[in-house]
């Protein structure tokens, strides 16, 4: 989103744009995954989240990983380089774009992994994830021609392989083609473990929706213990500017107006459907209607 010159202060979420850019741990102080409702169920139940593979990942430059070796005497070493990396594990979150713009506002996010936009989006408190000790964290850097290519030194052993790979994480899991800037990427690397403890870091939850069942059903779910939100826009200065508010506060405004019976243009809204049903069938028909009536 480009930057406008007016000032817009958010205050149900304590915000204002544009924001200011974030530098350090700012960037992941909260950190966000986007997933389908029903594996969402499964992560809030088991307070885990699983590690993916990492060879199965979506950007095809960085799956497509070279290496060499000095003579035909190391192959064995470019297999158990291979095979090494191969069974490595990642699990990516999202960043916080700046101070206004979160990572649960990242629509490419919801499009691309939160079941196209009918998902859930989960905000975690980074302090209190329990990442283990062996695991690597850190951002994702973004190049147009990140490194692909490695030249193994000359390695005799399968410990000697670890070592080498373990002193070269960064470059080997870190860095991704420019294309994929906008995932903003944070991303957690470990070679032992299948899950991550998430026991008590989850902070919030967002979705695209406060009517939709799932929205109900995971309000149920977390039974009151965090925050849950959707995601939508106002309009601000002609600019539609992301913000969040709260399901359960929208729902209710939403049908307390659906059914007020001194709300005019809910009853004729309905009028106009009602209008648009009968006629929607007939492609020269007219769609205007010129008069309303006030009573239901």
């Amino acid at each position: 989103m480009n930057k406008v010159s007016f000032e817009y202060i958010d205050t149900t979420n304590n915000t204002c744009y544009p924001g200011y850019k974030l530098k350090g741990k700012e960037k992941y102080r909260k950190l966000y995954h986007f997933t389908s409702f029903d594996i969402f169920t499964r992560i809030w139940v088991s307070q885990e989240l699983k590690y993916g593979t990492i060879t199965n990942v979506n950007d095809i430059q960085e799956s497509m990983k070279y290496f060499s070796v000095h003579n035909l005497t190391q192959l064995p070493i470019m297999c158990a380089f291979k095979d090494i990396l191969s069974s490595y594990r990642q699990i990516s979150f999202t960043m916080d774009n700046d101070s206004y713009l979160k990572g649960f506002m990242n629509t490419m996010m919801w499009g691309y992994y939160g079941d196209k936009s009918n998902g859930v989006c989960i905000e975690f408190d980074y302090d209190k994830i329990r990442f283990p000790k062996d695991a690597v964290t850190g951002v994702v850097k973004y190049k147009d021609f990140p490194p692909q290519f490695t030249e193994l030194p000359d390695l005799e052993t399968t410990k000697q392989v670890n070592q080498f790979i373990s002193k070269n994480l960064k470059k080997l899991f870190f860095y991704k083609q420019i294309g994929w800037k906008g995932e903003n990427e944070f991303r957690v690397i470990s070679k032992d473990d299948e899950y991550l403890n998430i026991e008590h870091a989850i902070s919030g939850v967002y979705l695209t929706s406060c009517m939709s069942k799932e929205c109900q059903l995971v309000e149920k779910l977390v039974n009151n213990s965090i925050p849950v939100k959707y995601l939508d826009f106002r309009q601000v200065n002609n600019v539609y500017l992301p913000c969040s508010y709260d399901t359960k506060t929208s729902r209710e405004q939403l049908i307390n107006a659906q059914e007020d019976p001194n709300n005019a243009l809910e009853l004729f809204y309905k009028q106009a459907w009602k209008y648009y049903e009968k006629h929607k069938n007939d492609e020269n028909a007219s769609l205007i209607l010129d008069t309303y009536s006030m009573m239901p």
